[in-house]
C-alpha cells in the first residue's frame, strides 16, 4: 500500500508544479478534493495481505494526524480474495487541509492575499499572464508596496526625478532598485505607450530609469579644449568632465574632434585651432553614438595598433562615417619596431573581418590576425615617439 510520505511528495510536486495555484486562480477548484489511491491487486492481496493490512492501519494511524483529511474506503470484489474493503481515495474537505498535509499552509495563506491584493489593486494585471505564479511567490508580502510603486507612475508618468526622490509612502528607492524586473513588468502593463521608451528593454546601464523617464547617473565625458580660444567658454578651464546629456548639447566651435584611448595621449595631445580631444574608455565608445554634433566635424580615432584597436575603430565608424584614424597604419608600425609588444593571451577574440574599414585598414587587421610579423603583435598608442603625433597633425593641416 502507499504511504503517506510517497503521497505527501507526490502531491508536493503537484504544489510545485503550480496546479493548485493555477485551479484556484481559474475558479476550477472544487472541494471535498479527492486524490485516487492504486487499489491492491488480486495477487498482492492473496500472497501479502498480512502485510497489506499492516500498511493500511499504518496510512490511517498516520492520516489522524492530519484534520481536514480522511481515507475512503470501497468494498472491491476479487476472484480469489472475494469481496475486500480497501482505500480508493483520500478527501481532503478544504484548500487548508490540502495545504496543510503538503506543509504548504503559510505559503498558501500569503498567495491568497497576495492575488487579491494585486487583482484589487491592479485590476488590469493578470496573474498567471503579465505577472506569473512564480513572480507573486518571489515577492510574497511585498505587494501593498508593488502596486503602490505602480499607481504613483500611473499618476505621474515619466517622473524626470531620481529613484531616491520618489515620494511614494512605506516604499524606499533600495526597494525599487532591488525589484526593477517585477516593477517593470507592471508599468509595461499599466502605463500608456507614450509614457515608456520602447528603445529600452533591458535593466543594465540604467535601462529601466531609461524606459520610464527617471534621471540617473550617467556616464561622464572627458575632454580637452585644444585651442586656448575656447577657454573661455568654460571659465578659463580646458580639461572637463561632463555627463553624457550635456556633452550632446554642446554647442562649440570645434572643427576636429580627437578621440584617444590612452590618457596621458589625451593630456599631453598638442594644441590644435578650433578642436578638442576626447579620452576614450575602450568598447565603451558606443557612448559616443547619440552625440549627433560629432558628425559634422572632421572626426579622428586614435588606438593601438593591434586587433581591438582595429575593432574599435570599426565600432566608431559604424556611428560616425566621417572617422578618420589617426597612426593606425603600416608605415607607423614598421617605423616603430622597437617598440611592438603582445596581446595578452586570453583577450577575447576578434572577427575574421571587420566591416568598417578602409582598404588598408582591413590590410593591416588581416596580418595582425594572420601574425604576419610576431604572434599577437601589439603597437600600443603610448609607445609612439610623439614626434610622429606633431608630424601628422602638421600633414592634416593642424596648427
Amino acid at each position: 500500500m502507499q504511504t503517506v510520505k510517497a503521497l505527501k511528495a507526490k502531491l508536493q510536486k503537484q504544489w510545485q508544479n503550480q496546479v493548485y495555484y493555477k485551479q484556484w486562480l481559474s475558479g476550477d477548484w472544487t472541494f471535498p478534493l479527492q486524490i485516487s489511491l492504486k487499489r491492491p491487486t488480486d495477487k498482492q492481496l492473496l500472497h501479502d495481505f498480512a502485510a497489506l493490512s499492516a500498511s493500511q492501519q499504518t496510512f490511517e494511524r498516520e492520516l489522524r494526524h492530519y484534520a481536514g483529511v480522511s481515507l475512503l474506503k470501497q468494498q472491491v470484489s476479487y476472484a480469489t480474495m472475494g469481496r475486500q474493503n480497501v482505500p480508493v481515495a483520500m478527501a481532503f474537505e478544504s484548500p487548508e487541509a490540502l495545504a496543510r498535509f503538503c506543509g504548504k499552509w503559510q505559503e498558501w495563506q500569503q498567495f491568497i492575499a497576495d492575488a487579491k491584493r494585486l487583482k484589487a489593486g491592479l485590476p488590469q494585471v493578470r496573474i498567471g499572464q503579465q505577472v506569473s505564479i512564480k513572480q507573486v511567490l518571489n515577492h510574497a508580502g511585498e505587494w501593498e508596496k508593488l502596486v503602490a510603486i505602480a499607481h504613483f507612475f500611473r499618476l505621474n508618468p515619466v517622473p524626470d526625478c531620481y529613484l531616491r526622490e520618489l515620494p511614494i509612502a512605506g516604499v524606499d528607492s533600495k526597494f525599487i532598485e532591488h525589484r526593477k524586473q517585477i516593477v517593470k513588468t507592471l508599468l509595461d502593463v499599466i502605463l500608456p505607450t507614450e509614457a515608456i521608451n520602447g528603445q529600452y528593454t533591458q535593466l543594465s546601464e540604467h535601462g529601466f530609469e531609461k524606459r520610464f523617464g527617471l534621471r540617473f547617473d550617467e556616464p561622464q565625458i572627458r575632454f580637452r579644449l585644444l585651442d586656448p580660444q575656447l577657454y573661455y567658454e568654460f571659465g578659463g578651464l580646458q580639461d572637463i568632465s561632463l555627463p553624457i546629456s550635456h556633452f550632446s548639447q554642446l554647442s562649440l566651435m570645434v572643427d576636429r574632434v580627437f578621440i584617444t584611448e590612452n590618457l596621458v595621449n589625451g593630456l599631453a595631445f598638442p594644441n590644435v585651432k578650433n578642436a578638442l580631444v576626447i579620452f576614450g574608455k575602450g568598447y565603451s565608445v558606443q557612448l559616443l553614438k547619440q552625440i549627433e554634433w560629432l558628425n559634422h566635424c572632421r572626426l579622428y580615432y586614435w588606438g593601438d595598433i593591434d586587433t581591438d584597436g582595429f575593432a574599435m575603430l570599426s565600432q566608431i565608424r559604424g556611428y560616425f562615417s566621417n572617422t578618420q584614424s589617426l597612426l593606425m597604419d603600416e608605415a607607423t608600425l614598421l617605423a616603430t619596431k622597437p617598440f611592438w609588444g603582445e596581446e595578452a593571451l586570453n583577450k577575447r577574440p576578434t572577427p575574421e573581418s571587420l566591416p568598417n574599414l578602409l582598404p588598408a585598414e582591413a590590410e593591416l587587421y588581416i596580418k595582425l590576425k594572420a601574425e604576419h610579423w610576431q604572434p599577437r603583435l601589439r603597437l600600443e598608442q603610448e609607445r609612439i615617439p610623439f614626434a610622429l603625433l606633431t608630424e601628422q597633425l602638421r600633414l592634416l593641416g593642424c596648427k
